[in-house]
């Protein structure tokens, strides 16, 4: 081979490994915010999974509330309050040993 072609080798081997050195620098940061941006969906998702299941529970809630009145006086009790007439006694809770067994 003579030294031109050598050198108009060497020359596109020199244009090539530069486009793709170019390509690689330019799409790189792309990929890496891609995955940043895929990382935040997927974060986004379980967040919203997780509001759509409390919103689903309220809703549940709220129809008991309209037509259970069972429920709504157990959660009221819940909440500290009682009935016309009715007296609340409240115990102070103790951390006792527990009782041995009598044989």
């Amino acid at each position: 081979m003579s030294f031109w072609v050598l050198i108009y080798r060497f020359a596109w081997l020199v244009v090539i490994t530069s486009c793709v050195v170019a390509v690689i620098c330019v799409f790189l940061p792309k990929t890496h915010n891609y995955q940043t941006l895929q990382k935040r969906k997927d974060g986004l998702e379980q967040g919203n999974a997780l509001m759509e299941s409390r919103d689903r529970q309220l809703q549940q809630n709220q129809k008991r509330f309209r037509s259970d009145p069972a429920f709504v006086e157990r959660v009221a009790r819940e909440q500290g309050m009682a009935m016309p007439g009715e007296t609340i006694f409240r115990f102070p809770v103790t951390n006792l040993p527990p009782r041995r067994a009598t044989p």
